[in-house]
């Protein structure tokens, strides 16, 4: 998206497949449709991982078309096409110690990452002034049409408690009973970063302690 933003105001069709993916959703259903910007608000702030599976289908679509005018793509085999880009993408900014199975990281003995991935990719990712503005936005609300004519409100909260807080700029929460409660933030003071990394908390307030009490040692450290 950050080399073509024109991708932004594309519009993005939701397939039973996404309205049905389990865990935490955007709550958008099968047919409804937004542009791509504002979908990573639904993908971003309540961790939608139906946003993620209609993100996968449309540009692994895209994709596989560059490739191939003549053939038509299932969704499958765009969800398939956009994996592989995903473990692309890793390898070539770095990350050595992880491997991709799906879009939105629910449990699969398969799927992995590791903290300082993680990191490698927040870091990245935060060099995206888009993906900068939408993990620091607290609640965003659209108005989605549907391809059956009817149009409705959506609003989208952000999980990340930190918000709000001075110096806490993001970046995602995440939580699964395989992974535990977990929490990628970037903080700034006095005109030092921190990216911080927990995983495994025990529960959600838990993940937010630890990264307090993490970047309060790191800053420690940088005192003269």
């Amino acid at each position: 998206v950050q080399e073509h933003p024109e991708y932004l105001d594309e519009i993005v069709t939701f397939s039973t497949q996404a309205d049905q993916t389990s865990g935490s959703t955007a709550a958008i259903r099968a047919g409804e449709q937004l542009p791509v910007k504002e979908l990573l608000y639904g993908l971003l702030l309540p961790s939608g991982n139906d946003a993620s599976v209609a993100f996968a289908e449309h540009f692994g679509a895209k994709l596989l078309k560059k490739d191939s005018s003549a053939k038509e793509v299932t969704a499958q085999e765009a969800y398939d096409a956009f994996i592989a880009e995903m473990n692309a993408t890793a390898k070539r900014i770095g990350m050595k110690h992880s491997k991709f199975v799906n879009p939105h990281g629910l449990t699969d003995k398969d799927h992995k990452m590791s903290a300082s991935d993680l990191c490698i990719l927040a870091f990245e990712a935060m060099k995206n002034p888009l993906f900068r503005e939408v993990v620091a936005t607290r609640v965003h609300g659209y108005t989605v049409r549907s391809v059956q004519g009817y149009t409705r409100n959506v609003k989208w909260d952000n999980t990340n408690e930190l918000l709000g807080t001075e110096g806490y700029q993001g970046v995602k929460t995440g939580t699964t009973n395989a992974a535990g409660a977990c929490l990628v933030s970037l903080a700034e003071r006095d005109g030092q970063s921190r990216i911080c990394v927990i995983l495994g908390s025990g529960n959600s307030r838990a993940r937010y302690a630890d990264t307090r009490n993490l970047l309060r040692w790191s800053w420690s450290l940088s005192k003269p």
